[in-house]
């Protein structure tokens, strides 16, 4: 009982801390301005993946001087955020189907090991309260409504994490987590999850709760075979995969 008290206090700390060294913050310099209202406009897709813009057309965009939009974009471009195009501007990345394969499954491989060992570890309060931060606060199609969904939908996971006691674990999810915020503001346009979610993180609740791990690790999958099929039907109804030829040279042997 002791060790478990232990992990519930820290876990809150840990998960809170995480979160916030992963979102971005505006720093002193007009640079680093430059870069974090540039970066949000892309994660939040109202820069939209494949996007092409000139440095004169992001300078009007966002009120910047020359000097500290270059400077923005040439960290934008070394993170893999865009792409430099000689005497074209800059290409926001597109969004690949093995970018959605990829984080996926890394996330899948994270989360399951964080859910085993959080098993009874957790405060199930806490987690409702997320719960129904996340299912209370989004607006598909409004950015800063989704902003508080996706922030309370991480920090609900991050608290699970963080129960299984391990701090590298929890930072690894919470890379891949803002890592995936841009599929995620792209794929809510599509379908809003609020309700399916709030099911799904009751259900995993209380599998955490009463210590069944089974049910919180089948859980854990429903939720992300639904996530990943929310943005696979977003990426599906993007108008540039719709003349996309595929050949049987690039199906797996």
């Amino acid at each position: 009982m002791a060790g478990s008290a232990t992990a519930k206090s820290s876990s809150k700390g840990v998960a809170g801390e995480v979160l916030e060294a992963v979102v971005p913050f505006a720093g002193l310099r007009q640079s680093d301005a430059a870069f974090d209202a540039i970066r949000r406009a892309i994660v939040r897709c109202e820069l939209m993946p494949g996007l092409i813009v000139s440095e004169a057309e992001i300078e009007a965009r966002f009120g910047l001087k020359r000097a500290a939009t270059r400077a923005a974009l040439e960290r934008l471009a070394a993170q893999g955020l865009v792409r430099p195009l000689h005497r074209r501007g800059y290409e926001v990345r597109p969004i690949t189907l093995r970018d959605l394969a990829e984080l996926y499954e890394l996330r899948e491989i994270i989360e399951l090991a964080a859910v085993r060992l959080a098993v009874g570890r957790v405060d199930p309060a806490g987690l409702r309260h997320l719960d129904r931060l996340c299912s209370q606060s989004c607006r598909p199609g409004d950015c800063d409504s989704e902003d508080r969904f996706l922030r309370a939908h991480s920090q609900l996971h991050l608290q699970v994490a963080a129960g299984a006691g391990n701090e590298r674990l929890t930072h690894a999810l919470a890379s891949v987590l803002h890592e995936m915020e841009r599929l995620f503001h792209f794929s809510l346009v599509i379908r809003n999850r609020t309700d399916e979610m709030r099911h799904e993180h009751e259900v995993l609740i209380d599998a955490l709760a009463r210590g069944d791990s089974a049910a919180a690790e089948r859980a854990t999958r429903e939720e992300l075979m639904s996530s990943k099929a929310m943005v696979l039907d977003a990426l599906i109804s993007s108008a540039s995969l719709m003349d996309v030829s595929i050949t049987r040279s690039r199906l797996p042997a």
